[in-house]
């Protein structure tokens, strides 16, 4: 299977307020844009012998030049571009995706992966990362450009009123067989772009591209009747399951930072580390080359090495452990974190260990199994002990399945991301 991926610059050097623009690839700067387009390119390297780049003369200079990242191939396609509208980050993809004459699968830059995506090509015509049924965001714009646009694609507004809700894949992961899909695709939001550019300063742009790329990509497959399979099902709105970075490679496989997980700290943290974990003497060179050339971007901070050591053996320990194994370890509070019994609701006092600020956070919620935590416990243990209390079960709109899922996930964040918890006795045992 023929992997793409693609990089229109123009976005990403413009500055913006705009919580939905590109940037620094949305990331909160330079430093940590550039290690998610390394570790994207490095991971994908790893199970496919093709992935070619599609961008411009100044993305070239970037990804070849500047981060000599091992594309097989670099086009400067979207230099044709350029006089396109710089918020219109999402049309370098459906142009890179409407020239492709072969089946393929686009993958974002700031998608890693730790497998090989299982596309069923005999049965789907295309692959997509997951459906998105109302979700948040689309809804405003989508209103405007009913009431405003001079010119909207029936296929929008057809399905629309047909499905009574608004539907759109996620497009992180975008592919298939169909080449003539992504042509119409490219052809339609092309029309709908050109032809509504007086609106532009009364809407979302950002929004607007997810409306021409995803919401625009699903009813044209709709109106087609094309088979779409999706990665990930049943994906919450917070986008949970995909950008679960601690469960990786047990669980997670597949990772997108999608939109906000960009300006997480600990997402920040954890591209960094993985890249340095992997892949470490291209980080050492990549990380001594970009500091020389941009010194005001932090390449000269690193994780702190006590911090870092923790997060290696944390990878260790993920890294060489089954599933099997991870449900019967059992985990423990560390014997920093205080707990207050007196405190309504009961609180939990630990150090933030990537700043090593005191937080505090109320025992509700999810938060409440910490306690279960107080002695020595399995994932299995406790799993065989809250399923069958269906109240709880309610309380947490779980079902069964999803719930150990959940607890595994929860468990192993809250091992690395906080060092709140840790393992007993683990054959690779962590720092501490």
């Amino acid at each position: 299977m023929k992997i793409i991926q693609s990089f229109w610059t123009k976005p990403t050097y413009h500055n913006s307020d705009d919580a939905n623009a590109r940037f620094n690839g949305g990331w909160p700067n330079q430093k940590y844009a550039f290690y998610s387009f390394a570790l994207s390119a490095l991971t994908i390297n790893r199970f496919y012998k093709s992935n070619e780049l599609f961008t411009d003369n100044r993305g070239k200079e970037l990804f070849d030049d500047l981060l000599e990242l091992p594309y097989s191939n670099i086009h400067t396609n979207l230099e044709k571009i350029n006089n396109y509208h710089p918020k219109l980050w999402a049309f370098g993809k459906l142009v890179t995706c409407a020239e492709q004459s072969e089946p393929f699968i686009h993958l974002d830059n700031d998608i890693f992966i730790w497998d090989k995506i299982p596309y069923d090509i005999d049965q789907y015509d295309i692959i997509a990362q997951n459906i998105e049924t109302n979700f948040p965001g689309y809804a405003k714009t989508f209103k405007y450009m009913l009431a405003n646009f001079d010119s909207i694609p029936n296929e929008l507004i057809n399905n629309y009123y047909k499905n009574g809700k608004i539907q759109a894949h996620n497009a992180g992961f975008i592919g298939g067989k169909n080449n003539n899909y992504f042509k119409e695709l490219y052809a339609t939001a092309k029309n709908l772009i050109e032809k509504n550019q007086r609106h532009f300063p009364h809407i979302d742009i950002g929004i607007f591209n997810t409306i021409f790329e995803q919401q625009l990509g699903f009813a044209i497959t709709d109106k087609n009747d094309l088979k779409v399979q999706y990665l990930f099902d049943n994906v919450q709105p917070n986008f949970a399951e995909i950008i679960d970075l601690s469960t990786v490679p047990l669980i997670s496989k597949f990772i997108h930072c999608i939109g906000f997980a960009k300006k997480s700290i600990f997402a920040c943290e954890q591209i960094e580390a993985r890249l340095q974990y992997h892949f470490p003497e291209y980080y050492k060179n990549i990380k001594t080359k970009l500091h020389k050339l941009f010194p005001d971007q932090g390449f000269d901070q690193e994780i702190k090495p006590s911090r870092l050591q923790k997060i290696f053996d944390f990878y260790d320990f993920v890294e060489n452990v089954t599933i099997e194994e991870l449900l019967t370890t059992k985990f423990v509070l560390k014997k920093e974190c205080i707990i207050d019994f007196n405190a309504e609701p009961i609180t939990i006092e630990f150090t933030i260990p990537y700043n090593r600020k005191v937080d505090k956070k109320d025992l509700v919620g999810w938060h409440s199994i910490l306690l279960y935590f107080m002695e020595p416990v399995s994932i299995k243990e406790l799993y065989d002990e809250l399923s069958k209390d269906e109240d709880f079960l309610k309380q947490f709109g779980q079902d069964i399945t999803s719930f150990k899922t959940r607890m595994i996930s929860f468990v192993l964040e809250k091992t690395l991301l906080l060092e709140i918890l840790q393992p007993e006795h683990v054959s690779v045992s962590l720092s501490t």
